[in-house]
């Protein structure tokens, strides 16, 4: 991950910002999307159930599990016909743009050529086989990308007469990304194949010739599992809504914005996501289990705290509790992202992506725009986790599947119309208003949640907010620092490189007032924050035994 990480850092100092958007935003779509309806609906109906050769209902299954070849074939072919008539459409398109989608559409067939084995090895809980498939394959394909871009840019390859003549009208830096993604899907199939060979590949046979149980039957009832197959239909019907929602992003930017904002906006999704997966992610994974834990504490202790049963019980109150103070605590994470990180996505692109990025203000500003929404992600993910922690009954878990799809149309509804004004910043604005509606309904959730155990009338919403906003000085702390760091933004970092100044010294100068300004926030949140002081005070006693 590390090695991948750094040669893709690499490889955005060598491609343009339109080049790195028509490949991450709607090549990415097409290739997601012919994968997803592909395999989507098989890996949910065959991951079930264990299969053993020599079984004839087994067999059938396996017989499914090697559909996801000739079906993943035929939504290539679907869609390089749609890219190839999407680029008849535009009379702009390039023959790199051209040659670059049918190599993900490539890409997508070979990759189909491996689903069987990754069903096999999922159905046999073999998840290190996949994991080093895909390890290998992503370390191919930023080598390959990176490779690719500094052949084709250097000066023997524009020498070369074939390629100079075509160098006159077009690059092949988003052809670069096509060949990686081929490469991806290579060596992840050749891995997948050369694992799952040793100790035995579950081909297809023919099980109406070898158990001609049912004579009567046709040949796709005897050969083929039906009621897996309608499965594999019922999920993947299923599974295009969840799509939908998934890549609405890449949706709405493919319609309606220029390859330079989708290049802007998937850079700044790159790095604005890096929070979200190394550190929120994971605090979200532990809380739900936490909360789950304790809602069982819950049912299992029988009496409450007063003589009429309607008091909390002291499970109940923990639960309550900690809800709110890790709620609390993710907020606060968020808040330093917005109050103080957006101030220095500058020094951030200027570090990881080059000069080049860090002076676009539009790249700056997306970035910036994602801070904020880390905040809205860190409240939602928290929020969330309480939801599937607690929830015991489908009941539940529909209704909270029908606020997604609610959210869904809001946010169908609001995007265009923000895109179409900010660009990739107005994309950036919808996805916190989706996720702010989430949080309320997650938060009605808890709400109705903690009436119903104690046995007493609901509480206003408002009510559990209060107890899970901080308090007024210490967001009034976050304010204070976001107004220093935008005025050092503006006149030390800013106005120190239009004049000339040394630029490492004017960003030790700006990062200071960060530095100062975060301790502010810690020192308010530490005295003002009881829970959070009581328990980094438990923590150090901890380490110190």
């Amino acid at each position: 991950r590390l090695l991948s990480f750094v040669l893709s850092q690499l490889t955005v100092r060598f491609v343009s910002a339109g080049a790195l958007g028509q490949a991450s935003i709607p090549l990415e779509l097409l290739l997601s999307t012919a994968l997803f309806v592909g395999r989507e609906g098989f890996r949910l109906a065959l991951t079930k159930a264990e299969v053993r050769n020599g079984d004839p209902r087994d067999a059938r299954i396996t017989n499914v599990s090697w559909l996801t070849v000739p079906v993943g074939a035929l939504l290539a072919v679907v869609a390089a016909f749609v890219h190839l008539h999407q680029c008849g459409q535009n009379e702009d398109t390039t023959l790199d743009y051209k040659l670059a989608g049918m190599l993900y559409c490539l890409a997508a067939f070979v990759e189909s050529l491996a689903e069987p084995l990754v069903i096999q090895c999922l159905q046999q809980l073999d998840v290190a086989t996949k994991a080093k498939a895909e390890g290998s394959a992503l370390v191919m394909k930023s080598v390959s990308c990176f490779a690719c871009l500094r052949i084709t840019q250097s000066s023997w390859f524009r020498s070369v007469p074939m390629f100079s003549r075509v160098q006159e009208k077009t690059s092949f830096a988003v052809t670069s990304f096509g060949v990686s993604q081929l490469a991806y899907s290579i060596v992840l199939s050749g891995i997948m194949y050369r694992e799952v060979w040793t100790r035995g590949i579950y081909w297809p046979c023919d099980v109406a010739r070898t158990h001609n149980n049912h004579p009567y039957r046709t040949k796709l009832f005897q050969n083929f599992d039906v009621q897996t197959l309608r499965l594999v239909l019922i999920f993947t019907l299923q599974g295009l809504f969840k799509h939908a929602l998934t890549e609405g992003d890449k949706i709405v930017l493919s319609a309606l914005a220029g390859s330079y904002y989708q290049g802007v906006y998937a850079l700044a999704a790159s790095y604005g996501g890096l929070a979200a997966r190394l550190l929120l992610q994971p605090m979200e994974e532990n809380a739900r289990l936490l909360f789950s834990h304790k809602r069982a504490s819950v049912v299992r202790e029988k009496e409450n705290v007063d003589d009429e049963g309607k008091g909390l019980s002291t499970s109940l109150r923990n639960l309550e509790d900690s809800y709110c103070f890790l709620v609390r605590c993710a907020t606060y994470i968020g808040l330093v992202f917005a109050g103080i990180a957006t101030n220095y996505t500058p020094i951030l692109l200027r570090i990881l992506a080059g000069r080049r990025w860090g002076a676009s203000p539009e790249a700056s500003e997306a970035l910036s725009a994602f801070c904020v929404y880390t905040a809205f992600l860190a409240l939602n993910g928290m929020t969330e986790a309480f939801v599937y922690g607690v929830s015991t009954s489908g009941k539940d878990v529909t209704q909270l599947g029908i606020a997604h799809a609610v959210v869904g149309g809001m946010f169908a509804v609001v995007a265009p119309g923000l895109v179409a004004e900010r660009g990739a910043v107005g994309l950036v604005a919808a996805n916190c208003v989706s996720m702010a509606c989430r949080s309320l309904y997650s938060i009605h959730f808890a709400t109705d949640f903690f009436a119903k155990a104690t046995r007493r009338e609901r509480r206003s919403n408002f009510e559990l907010i209060s107890k899970l906003l901080p308090r007024t000085a210490i967001l009034l702390a976050f304010a204070l620092s976001y107004a220093l760091t935008n005025v050092a933004r503006v006149r030390i970092y800013e106005e120190g490189i239009v004049s000339g100044k040394n630029v490492v010294v004017v960003c030790i100068y700006h990062i200071g007032v960060g530095i100062l300004c975060l301790i502010l926030c810690s020192v308010s949140i530490f005295m003002l924050d009881r829970e959070v002081k009581d328990s980094l005070v438990s923590a150090a006693k901890r380490k110190q035994e």
